[in-house]
């Protein structure tokens, strides 16, 4: 009897025990939603160079942008918050200004929506690393005047996304064969500022 009865206590501790143990892991991470990143260095991409009469073409050194930017290895965000959740993007300066653009994610690359027609390429999100590379092109065009009455022609900017020939040549001078005077400068330069997660 009492074999008994310790079999059936061993029993009933097991039957009780055994629906218990149905523990399920889930190995998979947990995806974040708002990523916050810190400006950490730069890359100049590439620099083109055309000017003078004939329109020669060059490539000049990174310290050559001195010139016409003075500040382009600090970019003008220190901080940057990316909120998949709300498909935003927030740009934090210095002095804490924020500027906050609706974006689309389009496999790791960052657009904004700033342009209904066409969104701006703005940078690359990369999930795995937790990092953001953001991409600024700056821009340089000047047309010395042909006669009298001609007024010089300058225009300097910086702008999201890259810079490419097509982007250069069409309006101001449609090719560098038009870039006849001295004077006459078509510049631009690719750069890329990388941002770490906090």
């Amino acid at each position: 009897m009492k074999y008994a009865l310790c079999t059936v206590f061993a029993l009933l501790s097991i039957v009780s025990c055994g629906s218990n143990d149905t523990i399920i892991e889930d190995p998979r991470p947990i995806d974040k939603d708002v990523y916050n990143f810190a400006f950490k260095s730069y890359h100049v991409q590439g620099t083109t160079l055309y000017q003078g009469s004939l329109g020669q073409k060059s490539n000049p050194e990174e310290s050559y942008l001195n010139t016409y930017w003075s500040l382009y290895q600090e970019p003008a965000w220190k901080k940057i918050i990316l909120d998949l959740k709300n498909s935003s993007i927030q740009l934090i300066s210095d002095n804490s200004t924020v500027q906050t653009h609706s974006i689309t994610i389009a496999n790791d690359s960052v657009l904004l929506n700033d342009t209904p027609k066409q969104p701006n390429y703005i940078g690359s999100f990369n999930k795995k690393e937790s990092s953001f590379t953001l991409k600024r092109t700056y821009r340089y065009v000047k047309k010395v005047p042909r006669n009298e009455t001609d007024a010089l022609f300058i225009t300097k900017s910086a702008f999201f996304g890259t810079t490419q020939y097509e982007n250069m040549f069409g309006s101001v001078f449609s090719a560098p064969s038009q870039m006849t005077q001295n004077g006459d400068e078509v510049l631009w330069s690719n750069i890329e500022y990388s941002y770490q997660s906090l």
